[in-house]
């Protein structure tokens, strides 16, 4: 599975999705069937702080309440499993993701005005989240959206670069070791 690379049209942000975690959301995904699901996205950010980096998806919480066109993430077990991820790798929450099932993946209203609630709310300690929408069938043709929603301002949509091998992104964005 190849990463994902995603960037604003001024180049101010950046995400970049390794395959493994593309691989982990296509088969949450597809163990959703025809129901909505997501989660939340953790990871870190380049030096430069230019790119986010996800590293990982959570797997919907069990309160989570999904329908075949709308989802609500719950927080059952979110606090632990951020907190595990922070004592051992370091990696904050950058934002959530979900699933549109045989859909476009385009944010809709209430998607945008949830990631602007967060952007606002001091406990995230995430002035611009990421939105990561997965849309169409994930066993087949799918699409993945990114947005990032910075506090205060409107969502902007990120456009997906050409695929690269992950050790390209890791030299430009980090240096070579």
């Amino acid at each position: 599975m190849p990463a994902l690379e995603f960037r604003s049209a001024d180049a101010r942000f950046r995400v970049y999705v390794p395959g493994a975690t593309v691989r982990r959301l296509l088969h949450l995904c597809r163990s959703s069937g025809t129901m909505e699901t997501g989660g939340i996205l953790v990871g870190g950010y380049s030096a430069t702080l230019d790119c986010a980096r996800v590293r990982a998806a959570s797997d919907p919480p069990t309160d989570s309440v999904r329908g075949p066109s709308s989802f609500q993430r719950g927080t059952r077990g979110l606090q632990v499993w951020l907190e595990r991820r922070w004592a051992s790798r370091g990696e904050h929450y950058l934002g959530e993701w979900h699933f549109h099932p045989y859909a476009a993946p385009v944010p809709s209203g209430t998607d945008l005005q949830q990631l602007g609630r967060i952007a606002r709310t001091a406990d995230y300690r995430c002035p611009e989240p990421i939105l990561l929408i997965v849309g169409g069938d994930p066993a087949g043709a799918w699409l993945i959206s990114a947005h990032v929603v910075p506090s205060g301002q409107a969502a902007v949509p990120l456009q997906r670069l050409p695929d690269l091998a992950e050790s390209d992104f890791v030299r430009r964005s980090y240096g070579s070791d």
